[in-house]
């Protein structure tokens, strides 16, 4: 008996054109992202990251040091890989952040098809998500998004994680959770409200009854994960308080709430989330949310028709935005207690003190309109609900100018990071200047100017910290004769003057031509003033027949020196509590005379127009 085999013939299968519509999105944000990176550079903290990757020993005390209140060692040991193999080397850092964003933005689209399946409107809050203004500036500047874009990474991953262990109670899941957690705490101690946001979303859609009733509830059913958050959350809450907290939260008691809550929600959430700011309030790198009354107003009016309509529409929709509430409230006491005390309220005007918003509101809007999957409670839509406000059409329009209005909001800001950023020129300049000389250069170890680096950041901010790489090509004299150069604030090498903090006392009937001759074994040559601390320099003008040695000695500080024979300036450093300068040492009948003597700090000279 014969057997026929009937082979049938293999159908391609179909691209999964939701799949394909998320996936475009996300490269689309990740080209515009990449755009804005390729015309950035390093700026501010990343100077003092890379000073501190090429001074200090990687060991525990660099891993766990604390840097503006910020407890990061993961991020610290990624710069220091960078800056060991890449130092003011912009491209594998500005790679660093879009493959981090990547990572972020396919977890949010992940997390958002866990939460509400595969939906046209996931479509709709996953462009919310990739097109808001709120990831873009710490997208695109390295120390902001190595500690927030894991932050993102954690809660998108986390959250579908511990969603996973709701529905199933299986261990396996909420260890997964708390892992996302440790992840993105490696790098942002901010990144323990994610603890807060899987409490909020067990609490309100995996329990049921009144709120004592859900507590109960909770804590019979998910014991487990209630106990695991509670120890993992407080041990890192003590070991940040052993390691990172460098500020007290009580000294700042008096600093008003108000108007940072006012700057952070009004002013630029509430536009951020309808397209805006799009006006923006420059500053040194990058801008302040500065939108105009009428954007304020419309933007205020849309989200609170938005907030409206799902109340009057869904059957559980208020719940939605205590995500919304719980970090905003988080990061007004964060600014409250650690920033705008010291620069003023309008700092929570800059986006990247929320940028875990676009998330938090992204997820608050799906939780307003859709059904969670696996919820105890589902959001329906209500018999009585409003019509014609859910076309497809239209929801499809109000995308495109939300979209298109975060586009020009986007561009805007970039056009003003990429402009302002000092730093990138004044290296170029430093290095040419270094490279071009015959002979190491001798320098002042003074700081770079204050808008490329804080001087509170000494000594990373000096000289001879942050231009290691150089280092062949610069000297460091405690005393030299004539030549003494400090970079000016475009970054060109300038002969040092001084700005005159103290002066010699000329002896009352003294020779003019010669006010102190060195004769009788100790020359005292007092000054106008008492002396305190250090980072001062003495500018020493001298005339001279003869090659002369001799020692002088300006506090705590004392040089051994030969000068060369005739009219020239040597320069000192002094440092400590004195009146006066006290030479000695030298050979009898030198001839040589002291003509001045000024005290002061190391200042450029202003280079002669047209030079």
């Amino acid at each position: 008996m014969a057997c026929v085999v009937w082979h049938t013939p293999r159908v391609p299968r179909r691209p999964d054109r939701f799949l394909l519509a998320g996936g475009l999105l996300i490269l689309l944000q990740l080209g515009f992202r990449a755009w804005a990176l390729w015309g950035s550079w390093f700026y501010f903290d990343d100077l003092a990251f890379m000073s501190r990757a090429m001074n200090q020993p990687f060991d525990w005390a660099y891993l766990t040091e604390s840097y503006g209140g910020h407890l990061m060692p993961a991020g610290f040991a990624l710069a220091w890989v960078l800056t060991k193999w890449w130092v003011y080397d912009w491209a594998p850092w500005a790679i660093t952040l879009l493959l981090l964003q990547l990572v972020a933005s396919i977890g949010m689209f992940r997390l958002l098809v866990a939460m509400f399946g595969r939906r046209a409107f996931v479509l709709v809050l996953l462009a919310g998500y990739l097109a808001w203004v709120f990831t873009l500036p710490a997208g695109t500047w390295w120390a902001a998004g190595i500690n927030q874009v894991p932050l993102q990474i954690a809660l998108a991953f986390g959250l579908t994680a511990f969603l996973a262990y709701l529905r199933t109670k299986r261990r396996r899941h909420l260890l997964v959770s708390l892992a996302w957690v440790g992840f993105g705490l490696l790098f942002y101690e901010k990144t323990v409200v994610v603890l807060g946001i899987y409490g909020l979303v067990a609490l309100c859609w995996f329990s049921a009854g009144k709120t004592p009733q859900r507590l109960r509830r909770l804590w019979d059913e998910y014991r487990l994960a209630v106990v695991a958050a509670a120890v993992c959350g407080g041990a890192y809450l003590a070991v940040y308080a052993a390691y990172g907290l460098n500020f007290s939260p009580g000294e700042t008691a008096d600093v008003p709430w108000g108007p940072i809550a006012w700057n952070l929600v009004a002013v630029a959430m509430l536009p951020a989330v309808a397209g805006g700011p799009l006006g923006w309030e420059p500053i040194t790198g990058g801008a302040f949310a500065n939108p105009s009354d009428v954007v304020m107003l419309l933007s205020w009016a849309a989200v609170g028709a938005l907030v409206l309509y799902a109340w009057r529409s869904r059957t559980i929709s208020k719940r939605a935005w205590a995500l919304v509430a719980f970090t905003t409230l988080g990061n007004v006491a964060l600014l409250a207690s650690a920033r705008a005390g010291v620069v003023g309220p309008d700092i929570a005007r800059e986006y990247r003190y929320q940028t875990e918003a676009a998330a938090v509101v992204v997820l608050a809007i799906g939780l307003a309109f859709l059904p969670l999957r696996g919820a105890r409670e589902e959001n329906a839509v209500r018999a009585d609900a409003p019509e014609g406000y859910e076309d497809r059409r239209l929801i499809a329009a109000a995308t495109v100018v939300v979209v298109a209005l975060s586009a020009v909001s986007s561009v805007r800001w970039v056009d003003l990071w990429q402009d302002r950023n000092p730093t990138h020129a004044y290296i170029d300049d430093v290095e040419a200047s270094l490279t071009a000389a015959d002979a190491p250069v001798p320098l002042v170890d003074a700081g770079v100017p204050q808008t490329l680096l804080w001087s509170f950041r000494y000594p990373e901010n000096t000289y001879s910290h942050l231009f290691e790489p150089w280092a062949a090509h610069m000297a460091f004299p405690r005393d030299t004769v004539d030549d003494l150069f400090v970079f000016d604030d475009d970054g060109e090498l300038a002969q040092v003057r001084l700005d005159p903090a103290r002066a010699m006392e000329r002896p009352k009937g003294a020779d003019r031509r010669c006010p102190v001759p060195l004769e009788g074994g100790i020359v005292r040559i007092p000054l106008d003033g008492p002396v305190i601390g250090g980072g001062w320099w003495i500018a020493l003008d001298y005339r001279s027949p003869v090659d002369t040695g001799f020692r002088l000695v300006a506090g705590d500080e004392a040089h051994e020196v030969d000068v060369p024979a005739g009219r020239h300036t040597a320069w000192f450093q002094a440092a400590g509590t004195f009146d006066e300068v006290v030479i000695n040492s030298f050979p009898d009948d030198t001839g040589l005379c002291v003509t001045d003597l000024v005290l002061g700090s190391p200042e450029p000279t202003p280079s002669e127009p047209g030079s």
